[in-house]
């Protein structure tokens, strides 16, 4: 699998001893996430402490992308953004009005779209389902793969333990399309995801 290959973990441990040693281990990366149908990986940061405003995430999320550029997308675990005050009362609405507000946002493609896109449609296969269907998310927890499809509801379909640990549940298209567009416009503008989801929460 792409995902958990050598050659791709070596790249991601390399940028985060780099972003250790540059923030001081005050940001640390928690996980990384595939995102196949768009075609990119999400790096997922925490950030240490307390005290800092939307404006010291849009820096943050500035600085990473001077790490990672086009390679990676990158955001901050929701209790970072909890911390600056934006609202998780509803995430599904605020999702949805990113997916409105952002339609025509384009989502490139990163150098690791063709390995994600080839774990997505091995999982399937293995699974015993289509394996062109659209995959949002793959995560891997514990050994155990979670698959994310693309639908109109939050449920889970499948579970099994062989000949892979696999879990495969269906989530909300217009949430999550709304979710990756929102991140393709901060990197764009300069902006963290957190001044986004407070605009929308609004």
């Amino acid at each position: 699998m792409y995902i958990t290959s050598e050659k791709l973990k070596k790249r991601i441990d390399e940028i985060s001893r780099e972003v250790n040693e540059l923030f001081d281990r005050h940001i640390l990366l928690e996980e990384y996430i595939g995102i196949p149908y768009f075609g990119q990986i999400i790096l997922r940061f925490m950030l240490e402490g307390e005290g800092y405003t939307l404006e010291d995430l849009d820096r943050y999320e500035r600085e990473l992308y001077q790490i990672v550029g086009d390679e990676f997308l990158v955001d901050f675990m929701g209790s970072v953004y909890r911390k600056v005050g934006v609202d998780y009362s509803d995430l599904g609405k605020i999702f949805r009005a990113m997916e409105a507000e952002y339609r025509d946002e384009v989502v490139a493609p990163s150098i690791h779209s063709e390995g994600i896109r080839e774990d997505a449609k091995e999982l399937l296969k293995v699974s015993g389902m289509d394996p062109d269907q659209k995959v949002w998310e793959i995560q891997l927890e514990d050994g155990c793969y979670i698959l994310l499809l693309l639908g109109k509801e939050n449920r889970e379909i499948l579970e099994m333990q062989e000949p892979v640990r696999l879990i495969v549940q269906e989530t909300r298209e217009t949430e999550s399309t709304g979710l990756i567009k929102a991140a393709m416009r901060c990197k764009r503008l300069g902006v963290s995801l957190g001044r986004l989801m407070m605009e929308m929460s609004r």
